[in-house]
């Protein structure tokens, strides 16, 4: 029998999965925005990126120059603002593919006396055609006139240029000191450069983001990917979670629970991209005194009895009997094959030091939404 679902967090892993079909993916980030983890979110965005546009390496340079410009104008109004607040209100980083285009999208608190003179730059700049933005910028590079942040106008012009469209943004109020800023750049494929009705197509995107934060707020989401898993991203997921914890021996459990949890969707997962790995779900969140971690991806339907015989079967043993059985398994060197016998299974349920949670969702005749779901208890 499944065990009791107690999170909201596993209620949201489809209506997740839903938001992308086909070849897109989606990636997001909420948190505090280091030099590391701007790294790490670039290098694993830049990755999908890379399986999934090809030969387009003209595209390929405009999106990762407008994601590197994105997570620029994050931390530069992350600095302008004490620890603590950004700490309550953290900022969103956001990159997702539709069809033919992407949309990178950030959103971050800014006081808000800062807000006419922000408004303004985004307004001038939305003013202007692709020839008037090159000149405008050569201005701007003369006098620095537009920014006295040395360079955040600037860059708002290039990223306009770069994706040959209108800069999307809203403003959303908190409080009597600071508004959330939205920002997003749409950026169509190189056969569709600087389509007319290109922005039109944004705002519905934009919508959604700002939802989706407002979600992850409430939740307490530090982390969602929605995409192809494969080895490199694995890797890269793994190493923007150490950069975002700062407790070590919960950041060491909770990295080898999510290596069992991603290796899990890559295992079971049944929508295959030959180049791009296992479609599949991953969100991180926090609850009280606990790490939740949940995966979820799509499975053929005679897959659904085996999975979770093997997870009543690991979920039925005592603490003892399950690291006595993982044993015998890992000397028996014959017989000893990870998806006859529950071994991640084993290994995931002992790391975790709990019962796993795990959910089957009629999608069609063929196939289930398989979730599974476990937490590590966090220690100072």
């Amino acid at each position: 029998m499944t065990p009791e679902l107690g999170s909201k967090l596993f209620d949201i892993a489809y209506p997740l999965f839903q938001r992308i079909t086909n070849d897109d993916f989606e990636y997001v980030y909420r948190g505090y925005f280091t030099h590391n983890i701007t790294k790490k979110i670039l290098f694993l965005a830049d990755t999908n990126i890379a399986k999934v546009t090809y030969q387009q390496s003209t595209l390929q340079k405009r999106i990762y120059y407008i994601m590197v410009e994105g997570l620029q104008n994050i931390t530069r109004h992350q600095d302008e603002i004490a620890n603590l607040t950004t700490e309550k209100y953290p900022g969103i980083f956001a990159i997702q593919k539709n069809g033919e285009r992407y949309y990178i999208s950030t959103g971050n608190i800014v006081a808000n006396d800062k807000i006419p003179a922000l408004q303004e730059k985004l307004d001038t700049i939305n003013s202007l055609n692709q020839d008037e933005l090159k000149k405008f910028h050569r201005e701007m590079l003369t006098t620095g006139s537009m920014s006295d942040k040395g360079g955040a106008g600037l860059g708002l012009i290039e990223m306009s240029r770069k994706s040959g469209n209108k800069l999307l943004y809203s403003f959303e109020r908190l409080d009597d000191e600071y508004t959330y800023f939205y920002l997003q750049t749409l950026i169509p494929t190189d056969s569709s450069f600087g389509a007319a009705d290109a922005t039109s197509k944004g705002h519905s995107s934009l919508d959604s983001v700002k939802q989706l934060h407002k979600q992850m707020n409430n939740e307490n989401l530090l982390l969602y990917f929605n995409g192809f898993f494969n080895q490199e991203n694995l890797l890269s997921l793994l190493a923007i979670i150490k950069g975002r914890m700062n407790m070590p021996l919960t950041t060491i459990k909770v990295s080898n629970v999510m290596v069992e949890m991603l290796q899990n969707i890559i295992k079971h997962g049944s929508k295959q991209n030959s180049s791009a790995g296992i479609s599949g779900v991953f969100f991180m969140g926090q609850t009280g005194k606990e790490i939740m971690l949940t995966a979820g991806n799509i499975i053929k339907n005679e897959a659904k009895d085996v999975i979770s015989e093997r997870l009543e079967f690991v979920n039925g043993m005592s603490k003892d009997e399950l690291s006595d059985y993982y044993d015998d398994i890992l000397l028996d060197f014959d017989t000893a094959d990870a998806k006859k016998t529950g071994l991640g299974f084993s290994d995931l349920r002992i790391k975790s030091d709990r019962p796993l949670k795990y959910r089957f969702m009629n999608i069609n005749d063929d196939e289930q939404f398989y979730i599974l779901q476990t937490a590590v208890t966090i220690k100072n």
